[in-house]
């Protein structure tokens, strides 16, 4: 009961106060008149009754006025919106408040309850006017300053925030809340998690409790251990098919999950369950898929899980390619070991499926024919006539040939090797030799065996030698130590030749013997184009040294999305080595015709349920720990009140045959419980938080009018932004009758833009390409009456720019190009927008240099009240109108100064006026003709 008490706080705790008056109340509702007595006539009975035989009380009962004052009271509390559960997540006092909120991609699941609860505590928090800060968890590309301010500044970043396909780096974000909270006094935190433990929650909890000189009150709001999801932590290619291995974050059940193997196409491949035991936290399962669906298979997913953990992205080095072997050996079955093609079969057969050609003439032409995506021959040294013509044309069209060195290469070949070739061989550390065995030099940056790591037992005993060329050098992937070619290559039409300049097996080095030979062979296979495919090997190979470009990203809900401009290539040595960070996010990315695939880390030994923490942090439940108002019920009771004091009061003063109240005190009550109730309405309106972001952003742009701007991603420019609407909306306070909110940042591609009817839209040159549906959207919106104020801010730098085109106007071009745009030209002389609150003919911003356009006015739209649906200009207006908290300008105005700025918010003035009251201005120059009629 005591725990039960201490968990209520209140929304408004000043309404309170109003308990003082109870005694007064009491007072008054002591005293009553006495019931009228009813007299009969005829006379006697009225001489009769003049001695009273029965006194009536002239006070009220003692119970009756408890029951009022219980009434009174409960009326008082409901005003005061107690609620259940404030004290738990710090919403029944004014301190400080610290939110951290885990952003990663384990808290993509049910985050949409996440998003409204912590709505819910910045909405009290601004009812409180108290001090919060919020912090992610995930790492970011620019970290952001973590400050305290309004609850009212967090909203905007509300709408901003999204999963993340990256592991949270709570130490990280621990370092940086040391810096700024570490000696503030009365801080309280609550801490959102996404309830994995990463190996790290411990820690960072006790370095939330040692904040604010170890006084911070810690309150851990997480998921329940069985309602966290499972997640994909590997996936290889194994004897044909893909084992999947899966974990989950805590062994409280039993519980199977589905594995579905996806086509591009979003077409379900096949589906296998997977069960988890009782106490198990990993399980494994293998997908069998035939060659064709292989080659088609983009991902591999877990059923009904919607976060990017549940997901493996595949490319080309999944898709089962079909490698064609063959050899001119005619070694016995018994000696496996010396066979050419046993080390190649070994290293190849996890990643492909091998085929072999039949013991005919014909057999490589059937081979070719059978569909291939790599043919290696061991030391063939003249190709068959009846299957040279098929494999030449197989390689021009886009195969890879590999090749390996023998006795007959060495005494004879044709020309389908990528350089000539010296006749014999050369020997090393051989009887008639003074030269030892070579080693393999370090692979050159620009190979694509770039990055491996050689083993240095390696020895070359034999090999055979290129004739020295002009090209030679260009075609060389692999090196002895001494500098003679070890592995060279060349493009043949769409295809490629390979060479190693070693036999397949330890008769020559004993290169096949060791790890790095497979590691060797799997990287020409990345080379091969799948079966059927259009990918050129030559296109692969002439970018060898290239980088991984970025291509499409995997958000935090698993899903793929365009790439943040701030992406960056991967070198090609490093693609194995790399983890997702914001500088190479999680997503797919090309070299020439190839793929990778960079997934989300998921560590099993982290991928854990959180654990036990520390005593003195209170531990919460999303589903538990919400705060639930008890204004409902306790307005409910006083009703229920009202109405049995409505009851006696009809009682005590006998009307019940007139059905009439008579009694004064109750009807006062009555009247006394309609105005508390109406005042109370607002405030009950607030109990039950809008259910998501969504209703959250519509509520606050359509409770008034506000003035807003395009989010750009870029904190500098999006702040800039804020704060000039900021200073435009002071101004229009003062000056005109528009009296606009708090402004608004606005994600177009997430957020509804109707309910403004102007956007300020400032141009980055990193702008990221809209997708079909903000272009549609932004096309709706300007053809139906609403404004975009585009803002290129380049009015200064674009003199300097070779071609005199700045990025941002670039920018603003491009975005342009998809969109439905009337002509427009320079404000014309006699333009509403020269008139529509100050007379101006010029519109200055930050700079002067820069034109202002509008929609050409014999083209415009008269179903938008004559009000252009596009301004643009490179004034750089928000920078002249920002300011700071104090109200003070932010930038300094040139070249004009102060008269400057003072004329570029005139400016503004002039372009919301224009947006709100349309062509009204223009219409004034009817008002003579229409009063000499009326005059009429």
């Amino acid at each position: 009961m005591i725990a039960t008490l201490a968990s209520i706080g209140f929304a408004f705790p000043a309404a309170l106060w109003a308990l003082v008056a109870l005694p007064v109340i009491w007072w008054l509702l002591r005293f009553t008149p006495p019931r009228p007595q009813r007299i009969a006539f005829p006379p006697f009975r009225l001489l009769r009754e003049l001695m009273s035989t029965e006194e009536q009380p002239d006070r009220t009962p003692w119970w009756l006025i408890l029951l009022r004052l219980a009434l009174a009271a409960l009326i008082i509390l409901a005003i005061a919106r107690p609620m259940l559960g404030a004290n738990e997540i710090g919403l029944g006092n004014a301190r400080p408040l610290l939110i951290v909120f885990d952003d990663g991609w384990g808290a993509a699941r049910e985050w949409q309850k996440r998003m409204t609860y912590l709505s819910g505590i910045v909405a009290n928090g601004e009812q409180q006017a108290r001090l919060m800060a919020l912090a992610t968890t995930t790492p970011k590309s620019r970290n952001s300053e973590i400050r305290l301010d309004r609850a009212s500044a967090l909203k905007p970043i509300l709408g901003t925030l999204a999963p993340q396909s990256l592991n949270t780096d709570r130490i990280a974000l621990l370092e940086r809340l040391r810096k700024n909270f570490a000696g503030l006094a009365g801080l309280e935190i609550i801490w959102l998690s996404d309830g994995l433990d990463s190996g790290t929650a411990e820690t960072f909890a006790e370095g939330l409790a040692a904040l604010a000189n170890g006084g911070a009150t810690v309150s851990v709001v997480a998921p329940q251990s069985e309602a966290l999801g499972a997640a994909l932590s590997a996936a290889a290619i194994d004897k044909g098919g893909i084992r999947v291995t899966a974990l989950r974050p805590s062994a409280a059940a039993a519980r199977k999950i589905t594995l579905r193997a996806v086509a591009g196409n979003g077409r379900s491949l096949v589906e296998q369950p997977l069960d988890f035991g009782l106490t198990d936290l990993k399980g494994e399962a293998v997908l069998n898929l035939p060659l064709e669906l292989r080659n088609e298979l983009a991902r591999i997913e877990i059923a009904a899980e919607h976060d990017a953990g549940a997901v493996r992205l595949v490319d080309d080095r999944w898709r089962r390619k079909a490698v064609g072997i063959a050899t001119g050996a005619s070694l016995e079955l018994e000696q496996p070991l010396l066979s050419p093609l046993y080390y190649v079969t070994r290293a190849l057969e996890p990643f492909a499926e091998l085929r072999e050609p039949p013991d005919d003439a014909g057999g490589l032409g059937e081979l070719i024919a059978g569909g291939l995506s790599m043919l290696v021959l061991a030391d063939i040294g003249i190709i068959p006539a009846s299957s040279r013509e098929s494999i030449v044309e197989w390689v021009e069209n886009g195969g890879v040939l590999v090749r390996f060195a023998g006795p007959r290469l060495a005494g004879g070949n044709d020309d389908l090797v990528p350089v000539e070739l010296r006749a014999g061989g050369r020997e090393l550390g051989s009887a008639l030799s003074w030269e030892e065995p070579q080693a393999v030099a370090a692979f050159e940056e620009g190979s694509p065996f770039a990055g491996l790591v050689i083993d240095p037992d390696v020895r070359v005993r034999r090999q055979v030698l290129a004739e020295p060329s002009a090209d030679l050098p260009d075609r060389i992937w692999a090196n002895l130590a001494d500098g003679t070619p070890l592995i060279t290559a060349a493009p043949r039409g769409k295809g490629l030749l390979v060479l190693f300049h070693v036999t397949a097996n330890s008769d020559w080095s004993n290169l096949p013997l060791s790890g790095i030979f497979v590691d060797m062979l799997r990287r020409l296979l990345d080379l091969a184009p799948g079966v059927g495919s259009g990918e050129s090997a030559k296109g692969q190979a002439s970018t060898a040294a290239a980088a991984y470009t970025p291509s499409r990203a995997l958000n935090g809900f698993g899903e793929l999305s365009d790439m943040p401009a701030d992406a960056a290539p991967i070198p090609a040595q490093e693609i194995d080595k790399i983890v997702p960070s914001p500088r190479h996010p999680a997503g797919l990315y090309l070299r020439g015709g190839a793929t990778r695939a960079l997934n989300v880390a998921v560590d099993e030994a982290g991928f854990r349920a959180l654990g036990t923490l520390p005593s003195k942090i209170r531990r919460l439940s999303f589903e538990a720990s919400a705060a639930k108002s008890l204004a409902g019920p306790l307005l409910a009771a006083a009703l229920m009140l009202f109405i049995l004091d409505t009851l006696i009061a009809m009682t005590l003063a006998g009307v019940w045959q007139r059905l009439r109240l008579t009694n004064h005190s109750a009807t006062a009550t009555l009247v006394f419980f309609a105005m508390i109730f109406a005042v109370s309405l607002p405030g009950l309106a607030q109990d039950h938080p809008p259910s998501s972001p969504e209703d959250v952003f519509a509520i606050e742009a359509t409770t008034t009018t506000r003035l807003a701007y395009v989010a750009t991603g870029d904190k500098s420019i999006d702040d800039l932004s804020l704060d000039g609407l900021r200073g435009l909306t002071s101004v229009l306070k003062q000056r005109t009758a528009v009296e606009p909110g708090e402004p608004m940042a606005v994600n177009i591609e997430r957020d509804e833009i109707v309910f403004f009817p102007l956007l300020y839209w400032p141009l980055s040159a990193a702008a990221p390409q809209l997708s079909r549906e903000a272009l549609a959207k932004i096309d709706k919106y300007m053809k139906h009456g609403g404004t975009i104020l585009f803002d290129t801010r380049d009015a200064t730098s674009s003199v300097f720019s070779p071609s005199g085109v700045s990025p941002e106007t670039q920018s603003l071009r491009t975005l342009l190009a998809d969109l439905d745009i009337p002509p427009i030209e320079p404000v014309p002389e006699n333009h509403v927008l020269t008139k529509s609150f100050y007379l101006m003919q010029t519109f200055p911003g930050r700079g002067n240099q820069g034109q202002l356009w509008v929609e050409a006015q014999g083209e415009r739209n008269t179903t938008t009240d004559g009000v252009t649906s596009i301004i643009i200009g490179s004034n750089d207006y928000a920078a002249a109108w920002a300011i700071d908290a104090n109200g003070a300008p932010l930038l300094p105005v040139a070249p004009g100064g102060e008269d400057q700025r003072e004329f570029a918010y005139r400016t503004g003035i002039n372009i919301v006026m224009y947006a709100l009251t349309g062509n009204y201005k223009s219409d004034q120059v009817h008002v003579p003709a229409l009063l000499e009629r009326l005059g009429q």
